[in-house]
């Protein structure tokens, strides 16, 4: 899946880097977050960051999209992004005798509505590679808390909501996968709030860190699921980049 990402950002890259309208920002970064499920502790990978806009298309960290209706405080368009959820039976005594939850891909409609010093984000999405066969909606509000010549600093706060087949294929057991000390388990559809600070610090003209940290608390019907041992996630990022 990351591959698969880092393949068709370099593909686009190459096809609109030299054009005079385009504003562009490579990086590479890390992510780590507490996981819920029993076992593992926590989970670390790196991940690339590409901030690129050209016309109306762009590509933000890993997701990418093009927006249909595109003026300077409204945005429609359609969207890409990966989820990076999931477990291997391997990685948890806890989980053994479990199916593998794989990564997925969806893809849906954004909606991204500008004010002044803040902005309002709406986006549902689809799986579209046959992993969960559910949806998400995913709603938030950024506001710029501090900015100045060289930094930014922003709060943003906002609710997830999981379809009954999301939610259930990553955090569910199926009848198959049950013990006496694992039963059969499944997830409805889950709402999770979360709540977020990030920060941005220009060194010089071309390059820049990138700081985020999230807090997400799990609807009761995940954290209740017999292979989620926590009522919530923790997750950081940490990135360099590169202005061109």
């Amino acid at each position: 899946m990351k591959r698969k990402l880092m393949l068709v950002s370099c593909m686009v890259l190459t096809s609109v880097c030299a054009a005079d309208d385009t504003s562009l920002q490579v990086g590479i970064g890390v992510t780590t977050s507490t996981s819920p499920y029993k076992g593992i502790s926590n989970v670390t990978m790196p991940l690339p960051d590409i901030e690129l806009t050209y016309k109306s298309a762009f590509i933000e960290g890993i997701n990418m999209g093009y927006n249909f209706y595109d003026t300077k405080t409204l945005q429609i368009g359609v969207i890409v992004l990966p989820v990076l959820a999931g477990y291997k039976s391997k990685d948890s005594h806890d989980l053994a005798g479990m199916d593998n939850r794989n990564m997925s891909l969806e893809s849906g409609l954004r909606m991204k509505y500008n004010f002044e010093n803040s902005f309002l984000s709406t986006t549902l999405s689809q799986d579209v590679t046959n992993t969960s066969d559910g949806y998400t909606l995913n709603a938030a509000y950024n506001y710029t808390l501090l900015e100045t010549k060289n930094s930014a600093l922003s709060l943003y706060a906002g609710l997830e909501y999981l379809s009954d087949k999301k939610s259930d294929y990553y955090y569910g057991v199926k009848a198959k996968e049950a013990t006496l000390l694992r039963p059969s388990y499944h997830a409805d559809g889950a709402l999770n709030p979360f709540i977020g600070l990030t920060q941005i610090f220009a060194f010089s003209e071309t390059w820049s860190i990138i700081a985020n940290v999230e807090y997400k608390h799990f609807d009761s019907t995940i954290y209740k699921s017999p292979i989620v041992d926590d009522h919530y996630q923790i997750a950081g990022y940490l990135s360099i980049m590169y202005s061109f």
